[in-house]
């Protein structure tokens, strides 16, 4: 018999350039799945709305102050005090060292123990989203708690001391009725106590729990924690910022509670500023007490000198010095004065400062040269006689010490003046009133979810597309260099349904399917293929088993049916046969293999619902390639061409045996049907290699089983803009006509 003409050209490679991926493309594969990430994205952003709601509040109160530098609080002449006091000797280099005075445990430590802020009391929340549950009071979720947890509303208010050795261990407070609870001790001891009453603990230590809001079985923690953790919480969480240079500095407190955190920041202003002025009178003071020191000490040598002085004069009976002498004495005098007052600053100064400091260096190099030049005047004394040396020694001491007892009050006096004006150097211009929100931001959280939601998403279309190895669309099988005859959809009717279910029949059951649409233009294709191959036979084949070679063999034969045209369906398939199913015929049921074997010449079944001729496989035999092989079926098709107007031979899978090598042959054309994101492009190649080098010439493909809503580009068709299902159309009947 004549074989078919249809010449199809070699298989060709994909061209590199139209296998890379463009922006155009990526586009489509995104636009394809745009729900899938809108409802990921969407799930993602409700999350991270949830996440947002899991850290509590934070509340942030805030003062100003205005803090002048300490020197400026001198206002004494010079010529008064003799420099006393004045410069910077406090020390300070601005706000960074206040600002770490401020954070340092001499401010904080009295706050903390005034306002027992180192006990801490926490309730037994559920994990992880308990805390969004004790802030919010959710509607019905309360309820679904384990009787343990704390609802919103419920609280403790309690003192714990406890000795240093148990700081940081946690007592368990379980309410047991009203006014009424239970502590467990870390060391598991049970004591009952009462609100309102101290409850010494054992192992040392008393909790005095003053008031609490919760139904019995609400269990509470409560701890005291180490004395330099709650100096370093509150150091972090204490924010100090000077404006511009000005002396205009704002504090600010961050908290979980808005109303302790404005209590707690002004009592450490207050603190501060005490502090301050307690800085500032200890100067003063201990510069009084050393004044007064050597003041006493200053008149006992002034009685001595006097004492010394009136003895000498009695027993040598001399009253004044000569010129020279006086003159010589004076000079003396001035010299040790001045040496004096530079001792005396340089003591005052390294009570604040120490020996390498500039100041205390420059009066080290004057009291250097000043006893240089009271040497030398010591020098020029003594060529006076012995007994005027004596007499100028003691009136000198007498006059020194004199002097000095005078300056000691004058400096006295001043220092009263002092201490009496000494105001601090620390202004409130706006005290901490209300605690303002201050995080967290929960819409980062949001926008955080919906972004990596979006990627993610993205990632998911883009990534499964790229591991994907199955045919996409008709681009992919024309690239292989082999035309695609027609792409049937997926059926929603045939999802789950057996060969043997009417659904498989899909012609009669729904003509209007948009796959029997696809199966309709098939037919039109094949009548012009078949019209130039000089054969009315087709076989249909596939690469691997369940592509659907036998729903699109029986369907286009129904369809030819349902024409009018006489139609013959050989079921070739004597391994796996299927047709019989659909048809309700028996596996023995006499068939091809029967009639090539010569056990029966009339195994031919007519159905006339269905209009169509059916050849079923017959019984399987163990030799179906042998069989094919035969004579008899040469001439069955050669019978059947010219008795029926279309022969359709539904054959195994190429890719699984030889039989479709053999039919191919006997043919006018053979078609390959391709199953949708299943079969892959080297499958197909495989396939057309394999029917090649037999000598059959594969006509076209049939992409089967389409999916839509699986597809990489969707009804969108990638960069090429093929557009499979993308319109409906439903055939109605007019209730007017009938």
């Amino acid at each position: 018999m004549a074989l078919g003409t249809h010449v199809v050209p070699e298989p060709k490679a994909p061209d590199d350039s139209e296998s890379e991926l463009d922006l155009r493309d990526l586009l489509a594969q995104i636009r394809a799945k745009i729900w899938f990430i809108a409802a990921l994205t969407v799930v993602a952003a409700i999350i991270g709305t949830f996440v947002g709601r899991i850290p509590p509040s934070v509340f942030r109160s805030s003062t100003v102050l205005q803090i002048e530098q300490r020197a400026d609080r001198i206002v004494l002449p010079e010529e008064l005090i003799g420099n006393l006091l004045t410069g910077n000797l406090s020390g300070s280099s601005g706000l960074a060292t206040e600002a770490h005075i401020i954070r340092s445990r001499i401010v904080l430590e009295p706050i903390i123990d005034d306002l027992d802020l180192r006990t801490e009391v926490a309730p037994q929340l559920l994990p992880f989203v308990g805390g969004v549950f004790y802030q919010r009071n959710i509607p019905f979720v309360s309820q679904f708690l384990p009787k343990q947890y704390a609802r919103p509303g419920e609280f403790l208010e309690a003192a714990l001391d406890v000795p240093d050795a148990r700081a940081g261990a946690r007592y368990i407070v379980r309410i047991t009725g009203d006014g009424v609870f239970s502590v467990e001790t870390p060391d598991n001891d049970l004591v009952q106590g009462q609100v309102g009453q101290r409850l010494g603990l054992p192992g040392g230590g008393s909790l005095l729990v003053e008031d609490f809001k919760a139904a019995s079985g609400r269990m509470f923690y409560v701890s005291r924690s180490p004395l330099r953790n709650t100096v370093a919480s509150i150091a972090e969480r204490l924010g100090i910022r000077e404006r511009d240079n000005t002396g205009i500095v704002d504090f600010s407190l961050t908290g979980l509670d808005g109303p302790e955190t404005v209590v707690v920041l002004n009592a450490i202003v207050q603190e501060y500023i005490y502090q301050n002025l307690l800085r500032s009178s200890e100067e003063i003071d201990n510069s009084l007490e050393f004044i007064e020191e050597q003041l006493d000490e200053s008149r006992r040598e002034s009685k001595r000198a006097t004492d010394a002085l009136a003895e000498f004069r009695r027993d040598r009976q001399v009253n004044e010095l000569s010129a020279d002498t006086q003159q010589l004495l004076e000079n003396a005098l001035e010299l040790e004065g001045q040496l004096e007052e530079v001792q005396f600053r340089k003591e005052q100064l390294l009570l604040v400062l120490t020996e390498n400091h500039p100041d205390v260096q420059q009066l080290v190099v004057q009291e250097a040269r000043l006893q240089e030049r009271l040497q030398e005047a010591a020098s020029g004394l003594s060529v006076v006689p012995e007994f005027e040396q004596e007499l100028a020694r003691l009136v000198a001491r007498v006059e020194r010490s004199q002097m000095l007892e005078q300056q000691l009050l004058a400096r006295l006096e001043q220092l009263g003046i002092l201490k009496a004006s000494t105001v601090s150097n620390i202004r409130v211009l706006e005290p901490a009133e209300v605690a303002a929100w201050a995080g967290p931001d929960r819409r980062m959280p949001i926008v955080f979810g919906a972004v990596i939601g979006l990627a993610l998403a993205v990632a998911l279309v883009l990534g499964r597309n790229f591991f994907r190895q199955g045919i996409e669309d008709a681009r992919e099988i024309e690239a292989l260099g082999i035309p695609l005859f027609a792409t049937i959809g997926k059926s929603e009717l045939l999802v789950g349904k057996a060969a043997s279910s009417p659904e498989y029949g899909l012609a009669l059951f729904q003509p209007n399917d948009m796959a029997v649409e696809a199966l309709r233009g098939l037919r039109t294709g094949l009548k012009f293929a078949l019209g130039s191959s000089g054969s009315n036979s087709i076989m249909i084949t596939s690469c691997a088993p369940a592509d659907g070679k036998s729903f699109v063999s029986l369907n286009l034969a129904l369809l030819y049916g349902q024409m009018g045209a006489r139609v013959l369906l050989i079921d070739a398939d004597m391994r796996r046969g299927f047709l019989r199913r659909y048809f309700k015929v028996e596996k023995k049921h006499l068939g091809l293999s029967d009639f090539l074997s010569g056990t029966t010449e009339h195994c031919i079944e007519h159905f006339p619902k269905e209009k169509i001729d059916v050849l079923f496989s017959g019984q399987f035999p163990p030799n179906p390639a042998e069989l094919l092989e035969n004579p008899n079926f040469d001439d069955l098709l050669t019978t059947a061409e010219e008795f029926y107007d279309i022969v359709i031979v539904d054959a195994p899978p190429s890719l699984s045996v030889s039989d479709p090598t053999i039919i191919g042959q006997k043919v006018g054309m053979s078609m390959l049907v391709a199953r949708h994101l299943v079969t892959t492009p080297g499958d197909i190649q495989a396939a057309i290699k394999t029917l090649t080098t037999s000598g059959v010439k594969l006509s076209g493909v049939i992409l089967n089983q389409y999916d839509e809503s699986r597809s990489r580009y969707g009804r969108y068709g990638g960069k090429y803009y093929y557009s499979y299902g993308g319109y409906k159309y439903a055939y109605k009947t007019d209730k007017a006509s009938k």
